[in-house]
C-alpha cells in the first residue's frame, strides 16, 4: 500500500500539486494583503503544465504579460474611460506595442486579459491592479518550486519507454520483413510492408519528441544530475535506432529491386530471411539492455552475429552500394515527378 502511494506521489504530480500550490498560494496571497486571493491560484493552474520547461515558459509569460498589461491600462484608462469602444482601443494599442517588443502571441493574450480585466475592476475595486501583479507573482511563485522541486515529471523515463515501444517494433518488423523475403517479396504484400514501415517512422518521431522534451525539462532542474546522465545514454542509443529503422527501410528497398529483376534466388532468399531473423534477435537482445534499469549493458561481442560479405564481393560492396544509393536519388529527383 505504501508502495503504491509513493508511486502515484511521483508519478501523478499533476493531480497533487495543482491543489497543493492553490492552496499554499492563496494563503500567501491573503499574507500579503490581497483582496483578490484568487488570482494566485488561477497562475498556478495555467502555470503547472506537463513538463518543467513548458511551466517556466508559461509562469514567467504569465508574469510578463500581466505587469505590462496592468501598468499600461492603470496609466492610460483615467483618460478614456470605460466603454466598448476605449476597451478596444486600449487593447489594439496594447497588442501593437507587444508585436512591437516582438512578444510572442501567449504573451500577447496575458497583455489583453489584463487590460480587459483592470479596465473592469479598477475603478469598482482601486485594489485590484496592484493585486493582480503581486497575486500573479506569488501564484508562479510557488507554482514553480512545488512543480521543479517536488517530484519533478520523470520525462527521461518516460522518452526511454517510448524508446522501448520503438525498439521492440522495429524487432518485429525485422521479422515481418525476413517472412516477405522468405516467400519471394511478393508486390501484393509490399505496400503492406512499406505502410507498417511509415506506421514504425511515426513510432520513431514520437520517441525522439519525447526525447527532446526531457532534455528541454531537465535544461530547468537544479538537481537532474543524474537524469541528465542517463538522458545522454539514451541519446546516444537513439542513434543506433535510427540507423536501424534507416538500414531495414534501405534493405526492403534493395530486397523489392531485387526480386524485380528475377535474380533473387531461393538460395538467396533463404539466406537473407536467416540474416533477417538474426538481426530482429539482435534487436530485441538490446533491447533487453535498454529496459533494465541498470546502466546499460551493450550486446556482448560473444553473441555477436556471423553475417559477413563474403570474401569474394568485397571489392565490390563499396561501389555497389553507392550506385544503389546514386539509382535511388536519381529515381526520386527524376524530371517526370517534377512540379513545375
Amino acid at each position: 500500500m505504501t508502495h503504491k502511494m509513493i508511486d502515484f506521489i511521483k508519478t501523478k504530480g499533476f493531480v497533487w500539486k495543482i491543489p497543493l500550490a492553490s492552496a499554499l498560494s492563496w494563503a500567501l496571497a491573503e499574507w500579503a494583503g490581497s483582496k483578490h486571493p484568487y488570482l494566485a491560484p488561477l497562475t498556478v493552474i495555467l502555470s503547472i503544465q506537463l513538463t518543467v520547461d513548458k511551466s517556466i515558459q508559461f509562469a514567467w509569460q504569465r508574469v510578463l504579460g500581466t505587469i505590462g498589461g496592468v501598468l499600461f491600462t492603470v496609466w492610460i484608462a483615467p483618460y478614456v474611460g470605460l466603454s466598448g469602444w476605449s476597451l478596444g482601443l486600449l487593447l489594439l494599442v496594447g497588442t501593437m506595442i507587444a508585436a512591437w517588443l516582438k512578444w510572442d502571441h501567449a504573451l500577447m493574450v496575458q497583455v489583453s486579459l489584463s487590460i480587459l480585466l483592470v479596465m473592469y475592476f479598477q475603478s469598482k475595486m482601486p485594489s485590484y491592479p496592484l493585486d493582480r501583479i503581486r497575486d500573479t507573482v506569488i501564484g508562479a511563485i510557488v507554482a514553480l518550486l512545488i512543480h521543479v522541486m517536488v517530484f519533478p515529471p520523470d520525462s527521461v523515463n518516460k522518452a526511454r519507454k517510448k524508446m522501448i515501444h520503438f525498439a521492440d517494433h522495429l524487432s518485429n518488423h525485422f521479422i515481418t520483413t525476413a517472412h516477405w523475403v522468405e516467400e519471394g517479396c511478393p508486390s501484393s504484400n509490399t505496400q503492406i510492408l512499406q505502410t507498417k514501415l511509415q506506421t514504425l517512422f511515426q513510432e520513431l518521431h514520437q520517441a525522439t519528441t519525447e526525447l527532446d522534451k526531457a532534455e528541454q525539462s531537465l535544461r530547468y532542474n537544479p538537481f537532474g544530475t543524474k537524469k541528465r546522465a542517463a538522458l545522454k545514454q539514451l541519446t546516444r542509443q537513439m542513434e543506433h535506432l535510427r540507423s536501424g529503422y534507416a538500414n531495414l527501410a534501405d534493405m526492403i528497398r534493395v530486397c523489392a529491386k531485387w526480386s524485380e529483376s528475377g535474380n533473387f534466388e531461393k538460395t538467396n532468399q533463404r539466406l537473407w530471411a536467416d540474416h533477417l531473423n538474426t538481426l530482429a534477435k539482435l534487436v530485441k537482445q538490446w533491447n533487453q539492455g535498454l529496459n533494465d534499469p541498470e546502466p546499460f549493458r551493450p550486446v556482448s561481442k560473444e553473441s555477436a552475429l556471423p553475417i559477413k560479405t563474403p570474401v569474394q564481393m568485397e571489392n565490390y560492396l563499396y561501389p555497389l552500394a553507392l550506385y544503389t544509393n546514386a539509382e535511388q536519388v536519381v529515381q526520386d529527383f527524376q524530371d517526370s515527378d517534377r512540379i513545375l
